[in-house]
């Protein structure tokens, strides 16, 4: 039904109305004129037929809006699952809707996955999907560094703002086992997001989804390599690094330094400077450490860096 119908209606159940209160075959005749029944002085009750009627009319409107909406509704979602699939989304998805229109006057419809965040999808040609983390990041980021700015599109679903769960998950999926306890998306790269996580009290990590699962970096390295994990302090990657040592040749080190080496088919090799001891080259390896003192690792990696490791005495020479 189209509003103007409505509209009509909702007159014509007026003018009734008014007509009923006023017709005079509905009141009687008194010495002064025409008074409504003694016992309705003040004519309620025609008022309250009017107003009956008025809230009937109100009523089958709106339930006819519901129904409009519905079919709206529907055909928005289809059109959001066909762009998601366009897009590369291989996820189940459970919920869509239109979130509006882009600058270009690219429809934008926002999806909820079965399992995890869903995505903002942009229905341009070919469609392009964008996380829900990385979008509720980047909106985060926009607005802390320019409140007064129009926000940038973010996914509204409930279940795309659970964010402190997808993180976890995507940590497990990457091989990063600890407590997650903060995360957040941190860029994209040929479409496929990179994720910092933060692990409550040992070194956190980078995790990127590739084409066949997960890759993961961890914070010790994205450190050394001149960057940062703003979820990581420093006291947890020493943590991290007395972990390693547990068990080895440096248990008893109390480390007061640290850092990545790099990694080779034989391993990943971190150092490890101990407090007022010399240090040690952590090897770890299938779950597994192994550590060397520093004065017997001069060959791994370009030896170690945080520790001042004494020149070994020169071999005797017999003189003729």
């Amino acid at each position: 039904m189209t509003r103007a119908p409505i509209l009509n209606m909702i007159l014509t159940v007026l003018a009734t109305s008014l007509m009923f209160v006023a017709t005079p075959g509905r009141a009687q005749t008194g010495p002064v004129g025409p008074v409504t029944n003694p016992a309705d002085s003040f004519g309620m009750g025609a008022n309250n037929e009017y107003r009956r009627n008025i809230e009937k009319a109100l009523s089958d409107a709106a339930r006819e809006s519901e129904r409009e909406r519905a079919t709206r509704l529907r055909g928005d979602a289809a059109a959001a699952r066909e762009a998601a699939t366009g897009a590369g989304v291989t996820c189940e998805v459970t919920e869509a809707i239109l979130l509006g229109r882009t600058d270009d006057g690219l429809n934008l419809y926002e999806t909820a996955c079965a399992s995890g965040p869903g995505y903002l999808v942009t229905a341009s040609e070919p469609p392009v999907a964008t996380g829900c983390v990385v979008a509720n990041t980047a909106a985060a980021h926009a607005l802390e560094a320019n409140p007064s700015a129009r926000p940038p599109a973010s996914c509204t679903l409930p279940a795309n703002l659970n964010v402190d769960a997808a993180m976890a998950s995507y940590a497990a999926a990457a091989g990063v086992i600890c407590v997650v306890d903060e995360g957040r998306a941190i860029g994209q790269v040929e479409g496929r997001a990179i994720y910092e996580i933060g692990c409550a009290g040992r070194d956190g990590a980078r995790i990127a989804e590739t084409a066949t699962g997960w890759s993961k970096i961890p914070c010790l390295a994205v450190v050394s390599a001149g960057s940062t994990c703003a979820f990581t302090t420093t006291a947890e990657q020493y943590a991290t690094l007395s972990e390693m040592l547990g068990g080895t040749a440096g248990a008893g080190c109390v480390v007061d330094g640290g850092r990545y080496m790099g990694a080779s088919a034989n391993g990943t090799y971190y150092e490890a400077k101990c407090s007022g001891a010399e240090g040690y080259v952590v090897r770890v390896r299938d779950g597994a450490s192994e550590a060397f003192a520093c004065a017997d690792a001069t060959g791994v990696g370009g030896g170690c860096t945080l520790t001042q490791v004494s020149s070994a005495a020169p071999a005797p020479t017999n003189r003729p």
